[in-house]
């Protein structure tokens, strides 16, 4: 007993010791210079009559969406809907996408949708994770998230159902979860000093709770378009998941 008891306060001793040895020894394998490296996906989300039938203008980001990020955030946003050529009508509600770039602050430039959401009226959240197969054969992990938003028309108040299909692009790394993407983050800063510029891509559309097969069909929609938009956006052929 007096053995173990002379040990503990040996170890207690050198306790403080050790730990200033390690850091120390740290300091001299962790990176001393961080590279800054851009996104994978462009920008540039193309207008007209493309991608595979789709018709895309530009569209600004709302005030609320501003307002709840950095200032140095930046956006790119389209509506996209199918167009029928010869009589250029819209054959269905309009698909909304966005991208937001990361600023100099990862936490304050980009986050969860689950965060703000529900300050632009979104209730009833519920997410699950879906693998995705894009036109050129790739597959990727999506967070789909569904909401509801009660609109007032007057006296009338108006439920509209939603489907989100969001996703986080590195470089070289492309996850659906925040958890893993701030994993990546840090060990990216610590081990390779590395600063990702991380975006955040975002597709969504909305139905009536009233139609029976509006979840279905915006679903459905949602996914052939982000199966045809992605293999235009990627840089790199094949990022991590």
């Amino acid at each position: 007993m007096k053995r173990c008891t002379a040990l503990g306060a040996w170890l207690r001793a050198l306790s403080p010791a050790l730990l200033l040895s390690f850091v120390l020894g740290m300091i001299w394998v962790l990176p001393r210079e961080l590279t800054i490296l851009e996104s994978d996906i462009s920008p540039d989300l193309p207008t007209g009559f493309a991608p595979a039938g789709w018709y895309g203008h530009r569209t600004q980001e709302s005030e609320q969406e501003r307002a709840i990020l950095a200032a140095d955030t930046r956006f790119s946003k389209a509506i996209y809907c199918r167009v029928n050529p010869i009589t250029r009508e819209i054959d269905d509600e309009p698909l909304v996408v966005s991208i937001i770039y990361s600023g100099n602050d990862m936490n304050s430039s980009i986050h969860r949708p689950e965060r703000c959401l529900p300050a632009q009226g979104h209730i009833n959240l519920l997410g699950s994770a879906r693998e995705l197969t894009l036109r050129d054969g790739r597959s990727l992990t999506f967070t789909r998230l569904t909401s509801t938003v009660i609109r007032e028309e007057g006296e009338r108040k108006e439920r509209v159902r939603y489907i989100h299909y969001y996703v986080f692009v590195g470089h070289g790394h492309v996850c659906s979860s925040h958890l893993m993407r701030t994993f990546l983050d840090i060990c990216d800063r610590v081990f390779k000093g590395k600063v990702q510029r991380w975006a955040y891509f975002q597709v969504g559309g909305s139905y009536r709770p009233d139609d029976p097969e509006g979840e279905a069909r915006t679903d459905e929609r949602l996914r052939q378009l982000i199966a045809d938009l992605m293999p235009e956006l990627l840089e790199n052929e094949g990022p991590s998941r």
